[in-house]
């Protein structure tokens, strides 16, 4: 009887820690940017609902319900990464990292292998219920890889500047670059453009020297210019025929207007909403004309309803967050702690920019979902542990300020 009470003494003394814990993590939190996020989860919500009205898959009431389920799993999973005391600069971590990257670089492998094209690519497992993309979860992997490996190089600590050869080995670049590969061959040519800028925005955030990087960016951006006159050539290549398509729209919608409705009808969207929009429920290109109106151009649809201000609304909530996480950023003595502030920020920058860029034909239409917005489970819950590491990161970030404070304060 003894032992009993004995070892319900200690479980009770076990779970009174871990809710001493839990409550000093939320006491860290980030309120406005959690007011923020929510505000964009509860938006997203609505306007699934409003773009789904007229979807062939399904009710608008089922898609809702999902996303509401999505929605509830998502912030208990940020939770969840929020109050967990994480010791990111641990060897168990690091473990856990590595680990991570390796497992979901093999379960793209298994995606590419075995699983069957949807909408022409690749990079979804279905279990039936849900649908599963792995590459959306290999970005949060990538940014912890590179945070870590980067802010435990042994380099010399009074040069602020370095060069890629003391900054990167080969180690440290070839499972991401294999994680890019794979997203190529699916083919996801926006989860690969999304992981390398991942990876550029990391590799220069981490204190490499400028010059080294300026020859890989100019080069991005000179292919970007010169892609209309080089799809005869690419043509030539074997690219799969729907991304020459896409690559063919890019350059000129109007050209094909069966390959080019869906950028058109994006245009009409946009431009029928005006400054203020045709009203809530009120689209008339969601009604058949606009595929995809619930994910990928679900902004199109947030454009012709509520107007382009809503848009720059609910660009200027991203932006608050942003500035958020940048801030925290440059208050921090870790650099693995800014790295993977600065990750995370790059992640949900060139998610918007390729999702927005494709909707209004500044840049071709890969299939990139909008952050927080679009309708999925996969990509919410992503989002969900993204934003729990990153509160996760600030509340550290915090404490240390504090403690910073109390020790200057003796």
């Amino acid at each position: 009887m003894q032992k009993i009470n004995a070892r319900r003494g200690s479980l009770s003394v076990f779970w009174r820690e871990v809710l001493k814990m839990i409550v000093k993590q939320v006491k860290y939190m980030d309120i406005q940017m959690l007011i923020a996020i929510v505000a964009l989860m509860v938006f997203g919500t609505g306007m699934v609902f409003t773009s789904s009205t007229n979807m062939a898959s399904g009710s608008a009431l089922s898609f809702f319900g999902k996303q509401v389920l999505f929605a509830i799993i998502a912030l208990i999973a940020m939770i969840v990464m929020t109050v967990i005391p994480i010791r990111w600069h641990s060897k168990g971590i690091s473990k856990i990292i590595v680990f991570s990257v390796y497992i979901l670089i093999g379960v793209l492998i298994y995606t590419f292998l075995f699983t069957d094209p949807v909408s022409g690519a690749k990079g979804w497992i279905n279990f039936g219920f849900l649908s599963f993309q792995p590459v959306e979860y290999f970005k949060i992997a990538l940014i912890l890889w590179f945070a870590y490996r980067f802010s435990h190089r042994q380099l010399d600590s009074s040069r602020t500047w370095h060069s890629i050869r003391e900054r990167l080995n080969i180690h440290d670049i070839l499972p991401p670059l294999f994680g890019v590969i794979l997203s190529v061959a699916m083919p996801d040519m926006g989860g690969a453009a999304i992981l390398t800028f991942i990876i550029l925005t990391m590799v220069f955030t981490s204190g490499i020297k400028v010059r080294g990087l300026s020859f890989y960016i100019l080069a991005i951006v000179a292919f970007l210019v010169a892609l209309p006159y080089l799809l005869p050539i690419i043509s030539k290549t074997g690219l799969m025929a729907y991304q020459l398509k896409r690559l063919e729209t890019y350059a000129n919608p109007w050209a094909d207007l069966d390959s080019g409705h869906q950028l058109i009808n994006s245009y009409y969207a946009i431009s029928n909403g005006g400054l203020f929009g045709r009203g809530l429920g009120n689209s008339i290109q969601k009604t058949g004309y606009l595929p995809e109106p619930n994910t990928d151009f679900i902004m199109a649809v947030v454009g012709e309803e509520l107007g382009a201000v809503s848009i720059l609304i609910v660009l200027a909530v991203f932006g608050f967050i942003l500035w958020r996480l940048i801030h925290f950023a440059l208050q921090t003595p870790s650099m693995q702690y800014r790295l993977m502030l600065y990750g995370i920020s790059a992640y949900i920058t060139i998610q918007i920019l390729i999702n927005l860029g494709g909707v209004v034909g500044l840049l071709p239409i890969t299939g990139v979902t909008f952050p927080m917005i679009s309708y999925g489970g996969s990509s919410l819950l992503s989002w969900g542990i993204t934003f729990g590491i990153a509160f996760n990161v600030i509340g550290l970030i915090k404490q240390q300020q504090e403690y910073e404070k109390e020790r200057a304060s003796v």
